[in-house]
């Protein structure tokens, strides 16, 4: 219930529509009430003006003689007020049907950008512990949970004024009657609350499941390639038929459950309208009631079991959808680990050095490295080796921000990075990793993503400078030309300089170079490689490499233990000297072949 009063929190933005939805639900409810009390009119009228024996039936009876007279013009004024109830009805529901729409699709628009924002807020810890296809999920159909949930209420919401009305005439009519019939709603009640603690229990299991589904799709469509080539098709045909079945079994239960409500609650509804038959006609039959009363309040309590049915009903549904509500605040709860300081300061530009300090990392796996200590000073060019797992790429992490230590600290100048903001920090450093992330969309605006606003002499120039403006020029639609989803329709060489593009373009102090040329051959690294010396000119340079042959020119190469930590820093010449794991790694290469890590 709690997330569901915070969905319900979300429509007050939406107040000025809601306050116009619930007065058409009152005006609604009046419409559909008002036929009653005109029906009564008419066949106490036939019977002749005295047959009303009550105060508030003689006075609308004496009303409507003065204005329509009496006779056959009496009949069709009331038939004419009928009509314009009628009228005034539809006009009524139909702004309530537009306006819960609305407010629905407004709810479930401004969920997914608000859910959106966030997750691109969230820090890389959060998305190493969770799966793809569940945020996924997440994004694209729990939140419609929220839109949903907001219409199902609005709908529940729209039941009580027609409640409070007719209830209201069903009292005034006959109280012990009404009694009788109350005594059938509340029993009704009962098993609906029932069935919708299960509800709520398999809705929350098909939820998971559809995570589990959508989670499938996106691994086997992105490693399609690699299901195929190992003639696993078959064997991830059969574990997605599984999930499928599993979800297929709880959304069952669910609908059995479902199922089960409306004729549960129908039947104690109906024993009670039956009571309500079986009384009010010995009543007649003593003369203790009118027949037009009778006839009357049979009309009103048939009237009122629509809207109680429908609320039981919609009691079921907001069960389904509730578990997929909890799920998008249970996101929207969590705060990032990486944050900026309450009162982060900007951050200072590179002047002199950045520093590692007695840094002390942890995934969660047992320590990358402990008490690690490294200074660069501005305009190094730094090459970083070792064998893989030892903590090469998570020294750039930290420097990014993407993790935090958990002791020591990284700076600037100085400055601690946990205290500047993280835009100002991250805008000083430009990024090429071994597979660099193309966008769907033109090879121009992939890019300008390094610098957003620039003009396209400044991306060419760019692109020049990474030696791949000639091949850009060579598509038929030149530097408009889509590169495909993550840069499907570039080769790989391609792909990397076009991010080396990106990354000259940003024009950052300190360039961050992971392994940005280990998946090439010899051929096409050259060229890459000769891009990112450029990229590298006059910057702050940290470059995590497995061909020591890309960092032999470094100013000095960190090469780190085999048990983690740095070993040494110093350059080529002097490293194979005093280095064992350098000296044995170049040895390994045999003048620069890469070599299992």
């Amino acid at each position: 219930m709690r997330y569901f009063f915070r969905a319900m929190k979300l429509l007050w933005p939406l107040k000025g529509r809601i306050f116009i939805y619930f007065l058409c639900t009152l005006l609604l409810a009046a419409a559909n009430t008002s036929p009653l009390a005109l029906a009564r009119a008419i066949i106490a009228h036939l019977k002749g003006g005295e047959a009303f024996n009550d105060a508030f039936g003689k006075a609308i009876h004496t009303f409507f003689v003065r204005h329509f007279g009496d006779g056959e013009s009496y009949i069709i004024g009331l038939c004419g007020i009928s009509i314009t109830l009628l009228l005034l009805k539809n006009i009524f529901e139909f702004i309530c049907s537009y306006l819960q729409s609305w407010i629905a699709y407004r709810l479930t628009t401004d969920a997914v950008v608000r859910l959106m924002h966030h997750l691109l807020t969230m820090d890389m810890a959060f998305y190493d512990k969770r799966k793809m296809g569940d945020i996924v999920t997440r994004v694209t159909q729990n939140t419609q949970s929220l839109g949903s949930t907001a219409r199902l209420t609005l709908d529940f919401l729209q039941h009580p004024p027609m409640i409070l009305f007719l209830t209201i005439w069903a009292l005034y009519l006959n109280w012990q009657l009404f009694l009788i019939a109350l005594l059938g709603f509340v029993v009704a009640v009962l098993p609906v609350l029932w069935l919708t603690r299960k509800i709520y229990k398999q809705a929350s299991k098909a939820r998971v499941g559809q995570s589990d589904i959508s989670q499938s799709i996106l691994e086997d469509l992105y490693g399609l390639r690699t299901v195929q080539a190992y003639e696993a098709v078959n064997a991830e045909k059969e574990n997605f038929r599984k999930k499928c079945e599993k979800l297929f079994g709880y959304t069952m239960k669910q609908r059995r459950s479902r199922a089960l409500q409306g004729p549960l609650s129908e039947i104690v509804l109906g024993c009670g309208i039956a009571g309500v038959l079986l009384f009010g006609a010995l009543q007649v039959m003593h003369g203790e009631m009118s027949f037009e009363n009778f006839v009357v309040f049979q009309v009103t309590i048939g009237m009122l079991y629509s809207p109680v049915k429908s609320m039981l009903t919609l009691v079921g549904e907001l069960a389904e959808w509730v578990p997929s509500a909890e799920a998008t605040f249970e996101y929207l709860d969590t705060k990032p680990a990486i944050s900026d300081a309450p009162h982060a300061t900007e951050c200072p530009k590179l002047a002199r050095e950045i520093v590692f300090e007695n840094v002390t990392f942890d995934y969660g796996r047992g320590p990358v490295f402990s008490n690690l200590t490294l200074a660069i000073k501005k305009g190094e060019r730094i090459g970083i080796v070792g064998r893989t797992g030892v903590g090469k790429s998570t020294l750039l992490s930290l420097l990014l921000r993407f993790y935090d230590p958990q002791q020591g600290r990284v700076t600037i100048d100085g400055a601690d990075i946990k205290g500047v903001s993280i835009r100002s920090l991250r805008s000083q450093i430009a990024l090429v990793t071994q597979t660099p992330f193309l966008f769907h969309s033109s090879i121009e605006d992939n890019i300008r993503y390094g610098k957003p606003g620039a003009t396209h002499d400044e991306i060419e120039a760019a692109a020049k400078a990474a030696a791949i403006h000639d091949e850009i020029m060579a598509f038929p639609e030149g530097y408009k030309t889509l590169a495909g989803e993550r840069g499907a329709t570039v080769s790989g060489g391609q792909q990397q300089r076009i991010a080396v593009a990106r990354a000259i373009l940003r024009n950052a102090p300190i360039v961050l170079l992971d392994e940005a040329t280990s998946a090439l051959d010899s051929g096409v690294e050259k060229q890459v490689q000769e891009a990112l010396d450029k990229l590298a000119e006059g910057r702050t340079s940290l470059i995590v490499a497995h061909r020591l042959s890309t960092v032999k020119d470094a100013d000095r190469i960190v090469v780190f233990a085999e048990n983690g930590g740095i070993e040494a820093v110093a350059p080529h010449d002097e490293l194979l000297r005093t280095s064992p794991t350098y000296r044995n790694l170049w040895e390994r290469q045999a003048g620069g072949v890469a070599v299992t890590a």
